[in-house]
């Protein structure tokens, strides 16, 4: 998502309000909170507890991400938040820097490093032999966030303050495209859901995965999926030299040849390719997280 919305997925540069894009595009994410506000409250009112609070957390998501907000009058109905108790946590504070999916056990997750801060944190691992910068971008109303620099094979617990969302990219190539991750920490209706994704929307210039430090669902992929990729879409700096893959939108304009590469190089549910791409947004209790860079 670029993330004012879990980091915001949100088509760049859109024309005026009053334009028939934006019109279309506003209507189509009403269309999306009422289906999902009736499903909800169909689930509470059948006894459903599990489903509704499914679905408020897809709600919570939404809310985010809605350019214009809800539609007016649509307030998200409280439901009883899940009795699961969050991951415990026995680390100490090391830096004082300022569609959800139910957690499955990952094959091959990395624990969170005993020197990671306690809180909300992410954890950056650089797999390449190179340097790599990271810089951060806030959502409205929230902490500026420092960029971080990786050298090779090393590992960066980052601290987050509450309720920070927001998202991030490595600066490696000439900027204009770039894969994000994107975070929203301390969400849903209790409070301890943690959001997050790996988004395509404005280009690819590293791989990239994020995932829960205990175990879940991985965004994004580690394949190399810009070697294979047809010429016309590889994304490439003022020398010439390819670095990664272009946006899938620009403006108003989807470019279905770069939609229809990414749809067949990640994974279904991986990662946002178009702004559409609502069941990629994956969902944790723990707000611990595991991204590694190649």
């Amino acid at each position: 998502m670029s993330v004012a919305s879990v980091g915001q997925n949100a088509v760049p540069q859109q024309g005026g309000s009053g334009s028939v894009f934006d019109a279309a595009l506003n209507s189509a994410w009403k269309n999306e909170w009422t289906r999902r506000e009736e499903a909800r409250d169909q689930a509470t009112a059948s006894g459903n507890e599990a489903l509704a609070q499914h679905f408020q957390n897809e709600l919570d998501v939404l809310k985010l991400m809605m350019p214009e907000g809800v539609p007016s009058g649509a307030m998200p109905t409280p439901v009883r938040a899940s009795e699961s108790p969050p991951a415990k946590s026995s680390v100490t504070d090391a830096s004082p820097t300022p569609d959800t999916l139910p957690a499955a056990s990952s094959p091959g997750s990395a624990e969170r490093p005993k020197d990671a801060p306690a809180g909300n944190t992410l954890n950056f691992t650089n797999e390449r032999d190179t340097p790599m910068t990271i810089v951060f971008t806030a959502n409205a109303n929230q902490a500026a966030i420092p960029s971080i620099t990786l050298k090779p094979g090393e590992s960066l617990a980052q601290a987050f303050p509450e309720g920070w969302s927001g998202n991030f990219r490595s600066t490696t190539g000439d900027g204009a495209n770039a894969t994000l991750g994107e975070v929203a920490f301390n969400g849903g209706a209790d409070g301890k859901q943690t959001f997050y994704d790996v988004s395509y929307i404005e280009g690819n210039n590293a791989r990239m995965t994020i995932e829960p430090s205990a175990g879940g669902p991985v965004s994004g992929t580690l394949k190399d999926i810009v070697s294979g990729a047809p010429d016309s879409i590889k994304a490439r700096d003022e020398h010439g030299n390819v670095y990664g893959l272009k946006k899938t939108t620009n403006a108003e304009v989807i470019n279905d040849s770069v939609v229809s590469y990414y749809r067949s190089a990640v994974g279904d549910g991986q990662g946002y390719v178009v702004p559409k791409d609502d069941a990629s947004t994956l969902g944790s209790q723990s707000n611990h997280l595991n991204v590694r860079l190649a």
